[in-house]
Order: C-alpha cells, then sequence, then structure tokens
C-alpha cells in the first residue's frame, strides 16, 4: 500500500497501457483506488491451484512414514519473512495436549536469499529446535519438491500454517494451494489470508507471536471442528481450479 513515487509512476504507464489488469485479490482493488490510479479495467482473478483429492490421508502418512502423527506443515522457498521461528516456538504449548504433532518445514531456501546470506535463516531455525527440544516434532525438507511430491504432502496434512510476518502480502500460492487441498488453516492476517480465510474458512492469529499461534493450533485439535473447517474451505476453493482460473483469463479477453 505504500509505494514510492517511482514505483507510482511505473504501475500507471502499465496500466494506461494495458488493455486488462489482473489482480489476485480483492484488497488489491482498494489499494489502486487510493493510489489515485484508474482501476476500471481491473478484474480480480484469484491465484490458481491443482485438484486434489480431499481426504484424510491416512495411507499417505505412512508411506511418509508419518503414522499415528497430527501433522501440521508450511512449504515454499524458505526466508525469514516466513516467520517459521514463530510457529516452532508454538510447539511446546501444542505439544502438552497433543504429543504426536509434527511439523513439517518443506522447501529449498530462496536462491535470492540462499546469494546473500546463504542457510543463515535455515540453521537459526534448526538451532531453535535443537534449544527447545523438538527434534521429535520438527522435520526439515530441504529441497525442491516435485508437484506430485507436494500434493503427497498436502494431503498427509491436518493443519496448514502460514505464519508470514508482513501484513502487505497479497497472495500466498502456497495458502491457495492448502485451500484447494481442504486444509484447515492457521495463518497471520495478511491481506490474502483474510480475504480467503473469511467466514470460518480458517483462524487467524497475531503477527510474531508463538501464544497466539499455538492458541490457533490448539482450537483444531479438536477433530470434528477441524473437519468441518476443512469441508469450507474444500468448497470455497473449487473457484481457484486451474480450470476455472483459466475460463476467467479467457472470459476477460474475449
Amino acid at each position: 500500500p505504500d509505494f514510492d513515487e517511482k514505483a507510482i509512476e511505473v504501475l500507471k504507464y502499465i496500466i494506461e497501457r494495458s488493455e486488462s489488469v489482473i489482480v489476485i485479490a480483492h484488497a488489491a482493488i482498494d489499494m489502486l483506488k487510493k493510489q489515485g490510479i484508474p482501476y476500471k479495467k481491473c478484474v480480480v482473478i484469484p491465484h490458481g491451484c491443482p485438484s486434489v483429492d480431499c481426504t484424510k490421508g491416512k495411507s499417505i502418512k505412512e508411506s511418509l512414514g508419518l503414522k499415528g502423527r497430527l501433522v501440521a506443515s508450511t512449504f515454499g522457498l524458505i526466508s525469514s519473512g516466513k516467520g517459521i521461528e514463530y510457529a516452532i516456538q508454538a510447539l511446546p504449548e501444542v505439544i502438552k495436549k497433543e504429543p504426536q504433532i509434527v511439523y513439517l518445514i518443506i522447501g529449498e531456501t530462496h536462491p535470492e536469499v540462499r546469494k546473500h546470506e546463504g542457510e543463515k535463516y535455515r540453521n537459526e531455525l534448526t538451532r531453535l529446535v535443537s534449544e527447545l527440544g523438538l527434534e521429535e516434532n520438527v522435520r526439515f525438507t530441504n529441497r525442491f519438491i516435485t508437484k506430485r511430491e507436494l500434493i503427497k504432502y498436502l494431503q498427509a496434512t491436518d493443519i496448514y500454517l502460514t505464519p508470514y510476518i508482513s501484513p502487505n502480502q497479497i497472495s500466498s500460492g502456497t495458502l491457495t494451494y492448502a485451500l484447494g487441498a481442504g486444509k484447515a488453516v492457521v495463518s497471520t492476517p495478511y491481506y490474502h489470508a483474510q480475504e480467503v480465510l473469511a467466514n470460518d474458512r480458517g483462524i487467524l492469529c497475531k503477527f510474531k507471536d508463538s501464544t497466539s499461534i499455538a492458541e490457533g493450533i490448539n482450537r483444531l485439535l479438536d477433530e470434528n471442528f477441524r473437519g468441518e473447517m476443512q469441508k469450507r474451505a474444500y468448497k470455497y476453493s473449487r473457484q481457484f481450479l486451474w480450470k476455472n482460473v483459466a475460463k476467467k483469463y479467457i472470459k476477460r479477453i474475449k
């Protein structure tokens, strides 16, 4: 929302020369209005996701060595903006109620981050896990995974976490994928999360607040409550399927 003067100039230049402007969340339309940018040619078309069968994932958990575990996960390119340390710090409070929880942190370090600071952030997370004695409750998958693997991990997930630290994030592909797989989500209230997790489709927690994250996860330990939230998320996310997103683009350019 706080563009500098040069960014506004570039954005106006692009929009003036564009037949149509796609934004991924309704919050972006409001931002354009506030910046005095013509928005009538803008349309919201959401971030897409693959079609994933909604499953309780028991057999998939077994294949991943997660039999009997309650699985929380975060996936994507890893950087400090993900706020993963706050999710890790939330675990001791959750473990008191659910000792079998395991938190999967899936994905390699962002290439640009690795270029400038190496594996500093991941090493800090690893040290935090060790300091808190969470070696049995946190697993890292330090590599880029295929779409097939990602879907498998999502199907094995019970609770998806996006503890991002920036309120200005307008879109999260990982959040869209999690909803598309019918997962219950605990997330900080960045722009995209506020929009897609409204109406009890997920739980919003405070920024940089491990206690708040723990409270959100603990609410989802109730299997019936979690199941109802998963159903709402799955039903809502059908509009995000790639085939439906593609149709919206085609309709817009005709």
